[in-house]
């Protein structure tokens, strides 16, 4: 009992001299505890802003069912991903482009000292740093492009096409790029449809010179029928009638104005290009394939349009391009011409190694939203800021990095130098078509690289003054990579 009592019943003396006793330790540890919120209450603030951050995004993103790694340095737009397609990002690059117009021509591929991706920007994300609002890298690259042309003028230039309404409405987003405000003028047979109006005040719109014709015949004949269409509406200055698929796209109207200057307009001339694949060329003979455009000029539009020689050739078996062809070899003094820039592109799957090469510009392409997948009416909207020469241009980076303006960024696992012409295989061909099959064409050829890290161009758009492009390196486990350049004039 007395033990107990005494522990309780402390006197002032005993008090004071604990005190005495323990006063040292207690403002050694006061001022440990003191430095250590000193120290360390900034560093938990940032951590948890960071957090919390972090936190508000994910729960965004988790709306809209889109994943951010912690490797994205920044916020992107979650609209433009989910328009995208994007599921979950690794990574998410914007940076500037500035299209400085050259006094010359630029060559098929130019070499710069500077990278295109900013390493340390890719270094970003950690948990415990606050997020950017902007993905930019600070810098803007500066590209050369070729000074564009002033004006096109394309009226000694028409153009003939079967379709549907539905394909022809289509389509004017891509006849925009090479029709568009150029004086050429498209004529289409369709099917008659209520729709028709509709399309014309989008074709005006556009700037399109459109006419629509409705036609109940079938398809064949109505695609036959475009010759004595043509014929019937040639103007004055009319020297060459085509007769295109819906989805030709013609990449530069200069290049191609260019290019027929070289052609007697004056002569029965039948202009056009062979398939790249000899397979093909075994199954419809040597002819010019519709889809890279079949150009007549005006005395062998006249010439085939003659009753007798229309209706003899319109009772042929055979169809489509084949049954111009026959009609041109029994009937004219015209031989075919094969003009190598005029592209049917035969081929299914990957058509990167195509469009990658460092050739010129293709005067036409095919089969681009069919046999394989390269939107070019997205892929031209650049040339809003740095004109039509500019679309497939090459740049090559300091960190190894290719640009193909308006198609992809690539970086190949062997080093390919900027004088090799050759034509990276990736692409399949038809009734077991070899390497061999495509070489009258394409050649020279190389093999297709495995180790080849792909961005491809998904989406690009006009913003005011400038054209945003999206490339994306997919990758649906680890996270899709994303550059976003945005092209602007000097």
């Amino acid at each position: 009992m007395s033990t107990k009592f005494s522990l309780r019943d402390r006197s002032p003396i005993n008090t004071s001299w604990v005190w005495k006793k323990k006063l040292p330790r207690f403002l050694a540890g006061a001022c440990i505890v003191g430095t250590f919120f000193v120290f360390l209450t900034p560093h938990l603030a940032h951590r948890a802003n960071s957090q919390s951050q972090k936190q508000e995004i994910i729960q965004a993103v988790e709306s809209q069912n889109i994943t951010i790694t912690a490797h994205v340095g920044c916020e992107p737009d979650y609209d433009i991903l989910e328009r995208l397609g994007v599921k979950k990002v690794s990574q998410y690059v914007r940076r500037e482009v500035v299209a400085v117009p050259s006094s010359s021509k630029v060559p098929l591929i130019q070499t710069l000292d500077t990278p295109l991706f900013d390493h340390t920007s890719q270094e970003r994300g950690n948990l415990a740093e606050i997020l950017q609002d902007d993905c930019s890298i600070p810098s803007s690259i500066s590209l050369k492009v070729s000074p564009p042309p002033t004006y096109v003028d394309a009226s000694h230039f028409d153009f003939g096409v079967a379709t549907n309404i539905d394909r022809l409405s289509e389509s004017l987003d891509a006849f925009v790029h090479w029709a568009g405000h150029t004086r050429t003028r498209i004529f289409a047979l369709v099917e008659p449809d209520k729709r028709i109006p509709e399309v014309l005040a989008k074709a005006e719109k556009l700037g399109v010179n459109l006419t629509v014709t409705e036609s109940e015949d079938e398809y064949q004949t109505r695609y036959f029928s475009l010759i004595s269409h043509l014929a019937d509406n040639l103007r004055e200055e009319t020297r060459w009638s085509c007769i295109i698929d819906d989805d030709t796209f013609f990449p530069s109207m200069s290049a191609l104005i260019e290019a027929f200057e070289r052609y007697d307009h004056t002569q029965q001339m039948y202009i056009g290009g062979v398939s790249e694949s000899v397979a093909q060329i075994g199954l419809f003979g040597l002819m010019g394939f519709g889809g890279a455009g079949v150009f007549l000029s005006r005395p062998l539009v006249e010439q085939l349009s003659k009753p007798e020689v229309f209706e003899a050739c319109q009772q042929s078996e055979h169809t489509g391009d084949r049954r111009i062809s026959l009609c041109v070899y029994q009937y004219s003094d015209a031989f075919f011409t094969n003009d190598h820039r005029l592209r049917q592109l035969d081929f299914r799957g990957d058509a990167t190694g195509f469009f990658e090469a460092i050739r010129p510009l293709p005067l036409s392409v095919h089969h681009w939203k069919s046999w394989f997948h390269a939107d070019m009416a997205k892929m031209s909207k650049v040339a809003e800021i740095c004109g039509e020469t500019c679309l497939l241009g090459k740049w090559r980076f300091a960190d190894g990095w290719t640009l193909t303006n308006g198609f992809s960024i690539s970086k190949y696992s062997t080093e390919i130098s900027t004088n090799d012409t050759s034509m990276e295989l990736t692409w399949d061909g038809d009734h077991h078509a070899s390497r061999e099959a495509f070489m009258h064409e394409l050649g020279p050829l190389r093999e297709k690289d495995p180790g080849k890290i792909a961005y491809l161009m998904v989406d690009s758009v006009v913003d005011e003054d400038s054209v945003r492009q999206w490339y994306i390196h997919r990758n649906a486990e680890q996270g899709d990579q994303i550059m976003e350049l945005i092209w602007r004039r000097q």
